[in-house]
């Protein structure tokens, strides 16, 4: 994994065990696509390393609703409960 998709995925972790401490029963972070994401089909780099980091500490993803910036690029809000 290339360092930049490692901070992020580092970033998410630190904020839903934040979540966690916190006593959260529910998490719902943003996820952004790479500036450098071509508009072809497939992965989007470093969404399944976030999401695969804040499901590491006990969170599971219960929905996940997409939109658009104002560029017109893909932002997730997956929302994730306790388990």
């Amino acid at each position: 994994m290339g360092w930049i998709k490692d901070a992020k995925a580092n970033s998410l972790l630190i904020e839903a065990q934040r979540a966690i401490d916190e006593g959260r029963t529910v998490f719902t972070p943003m996820l952004n696509t790479p500036m450098t994401h071509h508009t072809m089909s497939g992965s989007i780099p470093g969404w399944a390393e976030m999401i695969e980091a804040v499901e590491s500490c006990g969170w599971f993803l219960q929905q996940w609703t997409v939109g658009s910036d104002s560029k017109g690029r893909p932002q997730a809000y997956p929302l994730f409960r306790r388990r």
